[in-house]
This record gives structure tokens, sequence and C-alpha cells, in this order.
């Protein structure tokens, strides 16, 4: 990899087709007065520029048209775009920037936990090496992993900024450029050391976000949460929001356990099924996650739903309750028709996410703890994931 060169100028190097080949281009982009200030006061010298990682993942953001007409991701296409900008923008605060692009290219739909795993892995290989981290992926589990992350990566003291694109680069009527300048910019020059989201023109806390309209620009939301930074004509960052900075050592937790099914209530639904699953026990399924109204509201004289939630529990599940509204919060105390549920002892949200919600759930239970340790744990805040309404004791992680 190049380093920084003298004065202003500086290199970048990108692997075209990611770690096997060993491939590399050198790209020169002209470092700015305000990084290079950032850079000193961290005690870098003055002629140091940051150094960003790139994991691309797959996705619009890299995707052109094939014979047939139809998008795909193209290898080596997106490095090119990357090249181009860094030469085309030598006056902007762009960091020295390694691309390493997947060997698979995947729509995000296809990406495995066993992608997540390896994203978590190559940034903590790396994460000595770089001032910050940059994974471009498609939008529609964006959130999922975003919230993942946020937990598989414990101690975080480095910005990891996630992002995608509605419309292909190759287009040019495209959200891809400014995504990717911005999230290039923003993931070495604030000190925001969580996983973050970034899309249209916000910046927001990864385990915060959920994608919440398919036909626009501005994709994504943080509907019980701020943006913790807005792109205008300057850079307006929520420093209230932000979490501090760790005093333990970074460190990577894989033992994710992913047995969390997710149930969305309606008037006409099945009980049977979930009864079915709620007798095979935890060995099958270690949580429900049920989406219920409101504000957590379900039926109260629905026995059969009920008995199902009682053996769920006997039964070693963690039920869960969450809202199918888009913002607000599940208050298990505010209306009588939740006391039934409160004393099966089933686990309100709070304002969690569900993509946050199981992904912590995931992380709870990977870490070894007993259904009724996790149960405890969920409603305690972790990672900025969660308001204030913890009503139990985290366990010891």
């Amino acid at each position: 990899r190049g380093g920084g060169g003298g004065g202003k100028e500086a290199t970048c190097v990108a692997n075209l087709e990611g770690h096997k080949t060993g491939r590399t281009e050198v790209m020169t982009a002209r470092a700015c007065e305000s990084q290079t200030e950032l850079l000193a006061a961290q005690g870098a010298p003055s002629n140091m520029k940051a150094k960003l990682l790139c994991l691309y993942t797959g996705g619009t953001m890299g995707m052109k048209h094939n014979s047939a007409g139809m998008l795909e991701p193209v290898s080596g296409y997106l490095t090119d775009q990357i090249r181009d900008i860094l030469n085309a923008h030598t006056s902007e605060a762009l960091p020295d920037t390694t691309v390493v692009e997947y060997d698979n290219l995947l729509d995000s739909c296809d990406m495995t936990t066993d992608i997540w795993k390896k994203i978590a892995i190559d940034i903590q290989d790396n994460y000595q090496s770089y001032d910050g981290f940059l994974v471009i992926m498609g939008t529609d589990t964006m959130a999922y992993l975003a919230s993942a992350l946020s937990f598989m990566l414990e101690n975080l003291g480095k910005t990891v900024v996630i992002t995608g694109s509605q419309i292909p680069f190759v287009k040019t009527y495209s959200d891809a450029r400014r995504n990717l300048l911005s999230s290039m910019t923003l993931a070495c020059s604030l000190d925001i050391p969580e996983v973050t989201l970034f899309f249209d023109d916000k910046l927001h806390r990864g385990n915060r976000s959920r994608k919440a309209d398919s036909g626009s620009f501005d994709a994504f939301s943080s509907p019980n949460f701020p943006p913790l930074a807005t792109m205008g004509l300057s850079v307006q960052v929520n420093k209230q929001l932000l979490l501090p900075q760790p005093k333990a050592r970074f460190k990577v937790h894989t033992m994710m356990d992913f047995r969390v099914v997710v149930i969305k209530y309606v008037p006409y639904f099945d009980v049977n099924a979930l009864e079915r699953l709620a007798t095979q026990g935890s060995n099958t399924c270690r949580a429900i996650v049920l989406e219920l109204y409101g504000t957590g509201n379900g039926p109260q004289n629905d026995e059969k739903m009920l008995r199902a939630l009682r053996t769920a529990k006997e039964n070693g599940i963690v039920v869960v309750i969450t809202s199918q509204c888009a913002a607000g919060s599940v208050l298990s105390t505010t209306y009588s028709i939740n006391q039934h549920l409160t004393s099966i002892g089933v686990v309100p949200a709070g304002d969690m996410t569900t993509e946050a919600t199981c992904a912590k759930l995931a992380y709870l239970f990977g870490k070894g703890l007993t259904s009724d340790a996790v149960a405890l744990s969920l409603t305690v805040n972790l990672r900025g994931e969660i308001g204030a309404f913890s009503q139990g004791m985290a366990a010891k992680l």
C-alpha cells in the first residue's frame, strides 16, 4: 500500500480484484488543511493523510446493464469510479482509500450472516492500519447489517460507515456519487466511534436505522433517534448524541446465535403456527420477536395465543414484543391490555427497531447467556440502540 506523500500530495491504492489477486492501482488525491489539522490534533505528522478501508460487497451502486438489459454487479467497475472521483476532487478532504472488492458481489438479499462475519473480521484484521472504514452494499438488508455490526464490533474506537445507492453509478441521474463521496469523507473526518449508516444527507446510528422508502433517495430513517450528523453547506454534528470513546480494547465478537424468529401479528393470525414453534423449544428457536400493534398491544382474550406464549417461556424461548409502528416505543405499563403479556414474562423492546432487537438477541445468546439473563439484558442500553427504558440488569458481557 502506498503511503502519504510530501506536502499535500498523497497516494491511494485500490485492490481491483480483492484479496487474492494482489493487483493494485495507485491513485492520487490532495489533502485539505482541515483534515491535516484533524490528524495533527491526533498526534499524526502534518503531512500524513487519513487512511480509509472500503469493503465493497455488492449492491446497486456498482451495477451495470448486462446483455439482457438487466442490472448486475460488474467486477472492478466501482473501483474505477473511485479512482476517477479522487482524480476529479483533488482539493477535497478525501482520505487515502484502499478498495477491497469481494470475490462474489452480492445483492444484499443474498448476504448471509457468514458475510456479515467476514466484514467484521476484515475490519478487525485491518483495524490498526486504517483511520476509518466504509462498507458498500445493497440497501435492502443494510439496516440489519448495521445493527449486527454494532454489536459484533466491541469497544469500537473508529468510524464505520455503511452506504449504498438507490440508482447505480452508471446512470446519469443517480445518488451513488453523492453517497460515496460523503461517506468517504465522513468515515475519516469525524470522531464518531460507532457503526453508522449514511444515505442522502444523513449519518444515522446504525442500530437505530431502517429502510423506510424504496422509491426515494432519502431511503433510510431513524424513527426514534436523531441523525448523528447532517450534510448541508457544512456538516452539522449532534455531538451530544455520540457515544464516548471506549476505554477497553477493540475486539470482534462473531459468535452470534441467529436462531431468532420474527412474527408479525395480524387480526387473522393463525395461532397454531406460534404454538407449534413454542412447543419445539429453544433447540430450534432461542427467541420469538412478536410485532404487535401500537405500543405493544395484543389480544387479551385469545387464550390459545396466551397459552402458546406461556409454553414458549417454559421451553426456554425468550419472547420479545416490538411495535408494528414506524416510530414510538413499546410501553408495557400504559394500557391494561398489556399487563397480561407482562405477567406471562414477555420482554418489551422499548424503542428498539426490529432489526436491532434481532441483532441484540443474537449477540446476547452468542455470549452464552441463559434465556433469563438475555431477557434481563435486552432492555439495557449497550450500543446506543435503546432509549431511557432500562428495566433490567445487563449480565456480565
